[in-house]
């Protein structure tokens, strides 16, 4: 989303990462204005930890490590702030390390993460992504050999269309390496 954020914890930290990389958020808001919510007699105040558009939708985020949402408190007071946020019309999701952290997504995500940023696409940018054109569906070691670069040129080359979007790959199934398989953003993964 080219910003900073400032979050409150490493799961929280971790799970930017998911946020960036998924191509259904358009918006991502850390700490951001919250409400009160009614609780044994009480009216509390509450911060989300992210709003999101998801979709197109506004939903908030609470991220919790799993232990802290088992007990029977938490789970009470977590309805009632969801509840409250229902009657504000945004829905209130809580997410736990079991699905932020998850690898080999996580590593994926934190690697393009790192080679995020780069402004302008030069020659042997244009090579890989015609190339993935032409075969459709081609290893990252494919590129050493047709385009004559050394793996790690190759590696950094496309981990930088990845984080770009110019170039895809299924995060989920492996960690990144050369014979990780990708292709270009118009065609199906199959």
């Amino acid at each position: 989303m080219n910003k900073v954020l400032t979050v409150e914890s490493r799961l929280e930290f971790d799970t930017c990462f998911h946020l960036e990389y998924s191509p259904d958020i358009s918006f991502i808001e850390a700490q951001p204005e919250g409400f009160y919510y009614p609780y044994q007699d009480k009216h509390l105040p509450y911060t989300p930890d992210f709003l999101i558009v998801d979709k197109g939708k506004r939903k908030l985020i609470e991220v919790k490590p799993f232990k802290k949402t088992q007990s029977l408190e938490f789970q009470q007071c977590f309805l009632a702030k969801k509840e409250q946020a229902n009657e504000l019309d945004i829905s209130l999701i809580l997410v736990t390390e079991k699905q932020i952290r998850v690898d080999p997504i996580l590593n994926n995500l934190k690697l393009l993460h790192r080679y995020s940023g780069f402004q302008s696409l030069t020659s042997l940018h244009m090579s890989f992504i015609e190339i993935a054109k032409r075969y459709q569906r081609i290893k990252v070691k494919d590129f050493v050999s047709f385009c004559g670069v050394d793996e790690s040129i190759a590696i950094a080359t496309t981990l930088r269309l990845i984080s770009s979007g110019l170039l895809c790959m299924n995060l989920s199934t492996q960690d990144f390496n050369l014979d990780s398989i990708v292709w270009c953003n118009d065609h199906e993964k199959s």
